[in-house]
């Protein structure tokens, strides 16, 4: 996915409409909220992803996932125990993630692969119910984002993590040790994106 304004999709506020881009000339450089902030979200959370999410910057940078991709000790508040991954040789459970704190593909407090980014920093900062996550966010790329809108679809990342969801529970109903996991969920999200294509 390209950065850029969502699909038209115009919205309303006190009875007048807002423009959104649609019926205009194009914006040679839309307004990326982002750039309105120091990313305290890429340097601040651990970035969690799927196998597809590692797959399409893999393709993207020409890099190995061992150089980004790794898997975290499931320790945070929340998280979708359908994602968490047993091992085999160790009694805690894990979630693919990037190397974080501050993300892995942060440049001078930017994003250098927004475009194949894990779909949840895509939607960011909107969850999947349609809620404005702004913890991180000044006011300004707050305001920004409210008008903008998330940079895809909360049913795109649905789908996508559905399909995650399923390789994590093939993984799990016969764990293999951790030294196995990532090529296991990568050959597996390989095999279904070509399913699928």
């Amino acid at each position: 996915m390209a950065w850029g304004p969502p699909a038209c999709q115009p919205m309303r506020r006190s009875g007048r409409q807002l423009k959104t881009g649609c019926g205009y000339p194009p914006v040679a450089s839309p307004i990326n909220p982002c750039s309105l902030c120091d990313a305290n979200c890429c340097k601040s959370y651990m970035i969690t992803a799927t196998a597809f999410d590692i797959l399409r910057v893999m393709e993207q940078t020409g890099r190995n996932a061992e150089d980004f991709a790794m898997l975290h000790q499931a320790r945070l508040l929340a998280f979708d125990p359908d994602t968490t991954l047993d091992m085999e040789d160790d009694s805690w459970v894990y979630l693919l993630g990037f190397k974080s704190h501050p993300c892995f593909f942060l440049e001078k407090n930017r994003c250098t692969i927004h475009a194949s980014a894990p779909l949840s920093c895509q939607r960011y900062p909107f969850q999947l119910d349609g809620k404005l996550n702004a913890r991180f966010c000044p006011i300004i790329p707050q305001l920004a984002f409210r008008l903008k809108g998330a940079d895809i679809s909360a049913s795109m990342m649905k789908s996508e993590l559905e399909e995650y969801k399923k390789i994590v529970k093939e993984w799990n109903q016969k764990p293999g040790k951790m030294g196995d996991c990532l090529k296991f969920l990568l050959d597996r999200a390989t095999k279904m994106r070509k399913h699928v294509d």
